[in-house]
């Protein structure tokens, strides 16, 4: 791999993308380069989760980007103390086609995901995000 100035990193608050981030600040810390943290709100998630939580859909969108701004913000904070320059992105989708599409508009070299986020009946409903970045992406 050459030069690596731009990395990745989509978290969703599990300890899977936290040690993904805990890597991927350190590789940026090395390489002096820029940490891009990601947070997508999952459209795919809402309809079930409305249902399980008896919660109305708006609400859940509120608390899911409350919770995203404040993990983002977290990370940045932790990043600063390392001098890594940090991007914040926070975006509403299906979580692999966002993790594809920011990695191409930031032109990303190197995308860092945990392997395990979501557990159970959630995840074998909707697949795995990084199963599906890792067919979707064209680089490492």
């Amino acid at each position: 791999m050459s030069h690596i100035r731009k990395i990745l990193v989509p978290i969703d608050g599990s300890a899977a993308s936290r040690a993904a981030h805990s890597l991927a600040l350190d590789l940026a810390a090395a390489h002096r380069a820029e940490l891009i943290v990601l947070y997508v709100v999952d459209s795919s998630a809402l309809e079930e989760l409305s249902r399980l939580s008896g919660q109305e859909q708006p609400r859940l969108i509120h608390d899911m980007e409350e919770s995203g701004r404040s993990l983002l913000a977290s990370l940045a904070r932790e990043a600063d103390t390392r001098a890594v320059k940090t991007t914040q992105d926070l975006h509403h989708g299906m979580p692999d086609e966002i993790i594809m599409r920011e990695a191409a508009r930031h032109r990303a070299d190197l995308i860092v995901m945990g392997k395990v986020g979501r557990k159970g009946h959630r995840r074998s409903l909707v697949g795995s995000v990084t199963e599906r970045g890792l067919e979707a992406a064209d680089l490492p």
